[in-house]
């Protein structure tokens, strides 16, 4: 067990000054700073993949769009009176009428092969009038539905539209489940991944001890504490952790800035610009606050490897003094 010795600070001190000055001295942490920096890579990435799912989840629940059918004998006004009372319902964001001609010339627009199909074979205007509406949240769906649902709505709103609204809730609720179990996945390659940090540090520290034996060996001999012995190991374990992580930040960061280019869609007039939008805020406020965990975690991560690196080796070192 390591103790904590009255002068606790001094050793401390002079324990991450002496892991420094040994990283300095010798080079064979090469490979383990590669194994560390790929790890550190795949780490970032896996966070960024959990970003992305967050914003796939919030484009599901915030932005529910969904087109009302109106029926071709339905008035003028009671048509209006349905779209004014959608309009002041507190789940609902928002409300627009679409005439049959807006939703024909929208379509001209974004599907123009539709279109030539439907005039090769001169087929009229299939498109009915419609009233566009966006709720709150996905959870509302069943408030929309049962407010439809009313008699006096009837004859306004196709009935077949309802089931259509269950099915739609349903796929929406199917593609946040298989969005939620990719967000499990990934914290799940993420504890992984902390485990190859830690079996990597152990490894380091056990080759370290065995090259520098004499050292320990010396040191115990002259009365040095268990604590004086591993702070430079856990010194050196969290500072290569930290420029893995500094390296690995910078690869995160560079990722970033080319990613519009790599995936167009990602851009301005992209398919997936909406997901961009969504997936900024949660870069902005969670990215930093992972990276500062990432660093505050190193140090304890850093002793917890280090100390199952090196026990074997003291509890040896210090039975070999007592047969002495």
């Amino acid at each position: 067990m390591l103790q904590l010795d009255p002068a606790f600070p001094t050793i401390l001190k002079r324990g991450i000054r002496r892991g420094f000055l040994i990283l300095r001295r010798e080079r064979s942490w090469g490979a383990s700073l590669g194994s560390l920096l790929g790890v550190f890579v795949m780490l970032q990435l896996l966070l960024l993949g959990l970003i992305g799912i967050g914003a796939v989840q919030s484009l599901l629940t915030s932005n529910s769009d969904m087109r009302l059918q109106i029926r071709s004998d339905a008035g003028r006004g009671e048509t209006q009176q349905f779209l004014s009372e959608l309009q002041q319902l507190p789940y609902v964001a928002q409300a627009v009428y679409i005439t049959r001609e807006q939703a024909f010339a929208r379509a001209e627009k974004e599907e123009p092969s539709l279109v030539e199909f439907l005039q090769k074979f001169g087929i009229d205007n299939p498109y009915t009038d419609t009233i566009g509406v966006t709720l709150a949240s996905l959870d509302d769906y069943p408030l929309l539905s049962t407010y439809i649902s009313q008699a006096r709505w009837q004859r306004i709103v196709d009935p077949a539209f309802l089931s259509t609204i269950s099915q739609q809730e349903e796929r929406m609720h199917e593609l946040i489940g298989v969005a939620g179990g990719g967000r499990n996945l990934t914290f799940l390659l993420i504890l992984l991944a902390g485990a190859i940090v830690l079996s990597t540090i152990v490894e380091l520290t056990r080759r370290n001890a065995l090259s520098r034996s004499e050292e320990v060996l010396v040191e115990r001999l002259v009365g040095a504490s268990t604590l004086a012995i591993f702070l430079p190991f856990a010194a050196e374990a969290t500072i290569l952790l930290w420029v893995s992580m500094a390296v690995s930040s910078v690869v995160l960061m560079a990722f970033l800035l080319a990613l519009p280019s790599l995936v167009p869609a990602l851009g301005d007039a992209g398919a997936l610009a909406s997901l961009r939008s969504a997936a900024a805020p949660l870069l902005v406020s969670t990215l930093p606050t992972a990276l500062l965990l990432e660093v505050l975690l190193a140090p304890p991560l850093a002793a917890l490897g280090a100390w199952l690196g090196i026990r074997s080796h003291i509890r040896a070192t210090s039975l070999s003094i007592e047969r002495r």
